[in-house]
C-alpha cells in the first residue's frame, strides 16, 4: 500500500522540545515506528505532516494531516509505518489555567474533552480521544501552534500571551470536537449546578467557608437534590468539587507567584496550613513546596557582588 512507504529527507526519528513547565511542546519527526508511554500528564496531539497507522488497545486507525490525539494518563498508543510524519505533543498543567474558569465552564466541548478529570471525575470508557480537524480549520489551528512555539522558544511560557494562546487552542480544538463528534460527548450543567458553581468559586477566591445549607435558598432546591444533580452532572460530590478548586487555586500561586505555601493556604481558606499539605500531596502527590520546585520558574540566578572601587579594572 503506497500510502504508508517511508519517503523523507531525514533518515532516522528526530525530536524537539520547546519550552518547560507548566506548558511545553515537543516536535516528533517520525519515520519509524514510535510508542508514546502512558503519562501522567494530559497530552494533546496534532498531526502537521504524513500519514501513519494509530494503534491503541482498542484497534488500529490510520491517521492523516489535521488529525488530533487527547490523551490522558495511564494510555499508551503507537505510530506505526510512518511516512514523513510530523506530530505535534502538547503537554500543560490543567491548574495553570485555574483563573479561566469561566471561559472553560462556559465552552462544554472544552470542558469535556480536555478538563473532565481534571475539573471533575467522570468515569469514561476511555481517556483517549482521536478526531480529525475540517481541513478548512487546519491553517488557523497550525498558525496557534506556531505562536505557541515561538513563545515558549523565547522563555515566555509563564507570561499570559502563553497562557491565553493555549487556551484558544483547547477553544478551537474543543469545537472540532464538537463538530466530530456531532455534539454527543458535551458535558450538560444544569443551571442548579452552574449557580452552585460560581458560589463555590466566590468563595474559594475570597477564602471564606461555604456551608452546603447557604446553596439552598440561592439554587432553589433543597441541599440533597442538588447533591444529587452537582453528582450526576460531574461526578464528584459538593465537597470533593469545593476542595479541589481550592487546590487547583493554591497550585496557581504556587505556579506565578513567590507567596510563601503558608500564606498560600491562608487566603484561600484552608483549617491550617498541615490541613493545606495533606489535601496538596493527597491530590498532586507532592507537597506545595516540591510542586512549586518541580513545576514553578526556575530561580533567578544570585546576581555577582559589586566589586569595591579599588578592585575594578
Amino acid at each position: 500500500m503506497a500510502l504508508f512507504f517511508k519517503k523523507s529527507s531525514h533518515q532516522e526519528n528526530r525530536i524537539e522540545n520547546a519550552g518547560r513547565w507548566p506548558l511545553r511542546l515537543t516536535v516528533f519527526h517520525l519515520v519509524d515506528d514510535y510508542e508514546f508511554p502512558p503519562s501522567q500528564f494530559i497530552e494533546t496531539f496534532y498531526v502537521r505532516e504524513g500519514n501513519f497507522l494509530h494503534e491503541t488497545d482498542a484497534g488500529t486507525q490510520a491517521l492523516r494531516k489535521g488529525a488530533v490525539i487527547v490523551n490522558h494518563p495511564s494510555n499508551r498508543h503507537t505510530i506505526k509505518q510512518p511516512e514523513h510524519v510530523r506530530i505535534v505533543r502538547l503537554r500543560f498543567l490543567p491548574e495553570w489555567l485555574a483563573r479561566d474558569y469561566d471561559t472553560i465552564l462556559e465552552s462544554p466541548d472544552v470542558l469535556s474533552l480536555f478538563f473532565a478529570q481534571s475539573w471533575f471525575d467522570i468515569p469514561s470508557e476511555t481517556t483517549l480521544n482521536v478526531f480529525t480537524t475540517r481541513e478548512a480549520m487546519q491553517p488557523f489551528v497550525e498558525m496557534e501552534f506556531d505562536l505557541l512555539q515561538q513563545n515558549l522558544a523565547t522563555g515566555r511560557q509563564t507570561e499570559s500571551i502563553t497562557r491565553i494562546g493555549l487556551l484558544k487552542l483547547m477553544l478551537m480544538l474543543g469545537d472540532e470536537y464538537s463538530v466530530y463528534w456531532r455534539g454527543a460527548n458535551r458535558i450538560e450543567i444544569p443551571s442548579q449546578v452552574r449557580q452552585a458553581f460560581d458560589m463555590i468559586e466566590k468563595a474559594v477566591l475570597s477564602g471564606d467557608s461555604l456551608r452546603l445549607k447557604d446553596l439552598e435558598p440561592a439554587v432553589g432546591v433543597s441541599q440533597d437534590h442538588l447533591g444529587r444533580l452537582f453528582r450526576k452532572a460531574t461526578g464528584v460530590t459538593l465537597v470533593d468539587y469545593a476542595q479541589l478548586r481550592r487546590i487547583h487555586h493554591a497550585a496557581l500561586r504556587l505556579l506565578t507567584t513567590d507567596i510563601m505555601a503558608k500564606d498560600i493556604s491562608e487566603a484561600l481558606g484552608f483549617t491550617d496550613s498541615a490541613h493545606f499539605s495533606k489535601s496538596f500531596q493527597k491530590y498532586f502527590g507532592v507537597s506545595p513546596n516540591v510542586y512549586r520546585q518541580k513545576f514553578g520558574p526556575p530561580e533567578a540566578a544570585p546576581e555577582p557582588p559589586e566589586k569595591a572601587p579599588d578592585q575594578q579594572g
